[in-house]
């Protein structure tokens, strides 16, 4: 199981930014979450949803895409253990 199947769009901070690369031409474009969470169909897509019917923005192209998200400041590891 993918973390893309993990989580729905409406999980991401709204000032996420996600960076979606076409996989024909190469082209890359950001969006934040906040602007994909205007159509109200979206947000409960899971994040290989997303990537799934999201296509390039290049005019003639319409590739797929892949989906990553960028800046994520609070990832950490886990630090938890027996005190």
């Amino acid at each position: 199981m993918s973390w893309k199947q993990n989580l729905q769009l409406r999980d991401l901070e709204p000032r996420q930014k996600i960076e979606f690369t076409c996989r024909s031409c190469g082209k890359v474009h950001f969006r934040t979450a906040e602007q994909l969470l205007t159509d109200e169909d979206r947000q409960y897509l899971y994040l290989d949803e997303l990537e799934s019917k999201e296509t390039c923005n290049q005019r003639g192209c319409h590739g797929e895409v892949r989906l990553m998200l960028l800046g994520i400041a609070r990832m950490g590891g886990f630090t938890g253990g027996m005190a």
